[in-house]
């Protein structure tokens, strides 16, 4: 049976790997300025492929609320003519794996107890599973090592979380491994992302002049800057992601550190119009979008941030 898995895995994650995918890259970074960029394809005939929004979620949060628990057949995903992002990829195999490995698993228990104690059933569906499991993990690195998709890495990390939980309910601690595994590749890429975000941001702060000339600060509009909207939009992903997650934690710190140097970039940004009830007015239009974008999440995570855009919103009120 451990070369059947492997055998019968392998050829799943090769249809897997016939999905196009958006390719979100160190230029899909909030302070990039090239807001016209079209993605390109992950894909053996490297088609070029529709544009792709790396900062709004929209119906890609389908995946962690759909009733249908069935992973795509080898057949649709080598038909799929669509482009997709990398948490598609990622819940087919990792479905089809928990499934397959609950089987296992129930049978193993049903079939050896009590002649076999839980502890060398779980030895010998180990050794069962262990090169299918490192054949996830591959494509799991493989997926997110060198993507720049933050909401991409969260959904697979809500995903993942799932399956922890549905494999909790299913009484499968055997797999537990696999998915401690899986989670401590997703955790530091993410990490990796925002800290590219944060260094993005940070460099167009660098960039604003000290001294705009009276022509420049002609041109300025108190209109909410791009990257005010790729914040707000990024911050409602996340927002949506957490909103029932237990383990807030990392993603308070890294939106907290991308919120500063959001900040920091506006206020040094405001500072360029020479006039403080221009600047007051840029910031008071800069806040209210974000808060507007983001007013429709529920959840503490998101109260706190709506209650700091309220409040740095009301700070100029006076000038609009």
């Amino acid at each position: 049976m451990r070369w059947y898995y492997l055998n019968q895995f392998t050829r799943y994650e090769k249809a897997l790997g016939k999905i196009k995918l958006h390719i979100l890259d160190k230029n899909d970074t909030l302070g990039h300025e090239d807001v016209t960029r079209k993605a390109t394809v992950l894909s053996s005939s490297r088609a070029p492929g529709p544009p792709h929004d790396a900062f709004n979620l929209g119906r890609r949060i389908d995946l962690l609320k759909t009733n249908n628990q069935a992973a795509l057949s080898s057949y649709l995903a080598e038909e799929d003519q669509s482009t997709h992002y990398l948490e598609v990829p990622f819940r087919n195999f990792n479905l089809a794996l928990i499934d397959n490995a609950t089987a296992e698993y129930t049978f193993m228990a049903t079939f050896f107890s009590p002649a076999l104690s839980f502890g060398q059933i779980s030895k010998n569906f180990n050794y069962v599973f262990e090169p299918t499991f490192e054949l996830g993990k591959t494509l799991s690195r493989s997926l997110v090592g060198e993507s720049y998709d933050a909401l991409g890495l969260l959904l697979c990390i809500r995903l993942n979380q799932h399956f922890a939980f549905e494999l909790q309910r299913r009484k499968v601690p055997a797999v537990d491994g696999y998915i401690n595994a899986t989670t401590m590749l997703l955790w530091p890429r993410l990490q990796v992302i925002m800290d590219r975000h944060c260094d993005s941001v940070r460099h167009l702060t660098n960039a604003v002049p000290s001294k705009p000339t009276r022509a420049d600060q002609a041109k300025l509009s108190a209109a909410p800057h791009v990257v005010t909207q790729r914040f707000g939009q990024l911050l409602h992903g996340f927002l949506a992601l957490s909103a029932d997650a237990g383990d807030d934690g990392p993603v308070v710190a890294s939106l907290r550190r991308l919120r500063s140097e959001v900040e920091t970039f506006l206020s040094r940004q405001a500072e360029s119009y020479g006039d403080k009830r221009k600047s007051g007015r840029f910031l008071y239009n800069n806040y209210s979008l974000i808060l507007t974008i983001i007013s429709d999440e529920s959840g503490t995570l998101a109260e706190e941030q709506q209650e700091h855009f309220e409040e740095l919103k009301a700070q100029f009120q006076e000038a609009a």
